[in-house]
């Protein structure tokens, strides 16, 4: 499987918008916003992840580093409540990691 950032991206935005879902209407132009800030972050982990620059415990502590800016930036989007943005920020992160580790076993 090749890893495609655009279907990822579309990924993490549903998993954020399901979780978000009263909120959403309200909030989507800002957040797809924050992820396309994210994209490039998220490219270089990914290539060097699958390119082997990084292992496993490298991959986990640049997501949860990830995971901690889309969580402060669905924050500053008025995201009602920590928890909220917390599981916004993890669903899409989930979705991230997962994309990743069936693109490796593709390898």
């Amino acid at each position: 499987m090749k890893f495609d950032v655009e279907e990822v991206l579309a990924e993490m935005l549903d998993a954020a918008a399901h979780i978000l879902s009263s909120e959403w209407p309200t909030l989507q132009a800002n957040v797809k916003i924050a992820f396309e800030e994210e994209r490039h972050a998220l490219e270089a982990i990914a290539q060097a992840r699958l390119e082997g620059e990084i292992d496993d415990a490298d991959l986990r502590a640049h997501l949860a580093d990830e995971k901690e800016v889309l969580k402060v930036t669905l924050l500053v989007c008025k995201v009602r409540g920590k928890v909220t943005a917390q599981k916004a920020a993890n669903a899409a992160i989930k979705v991230f990691s997962k994309s990743i580790h069936t693109a490796l076993i593709a390898l």
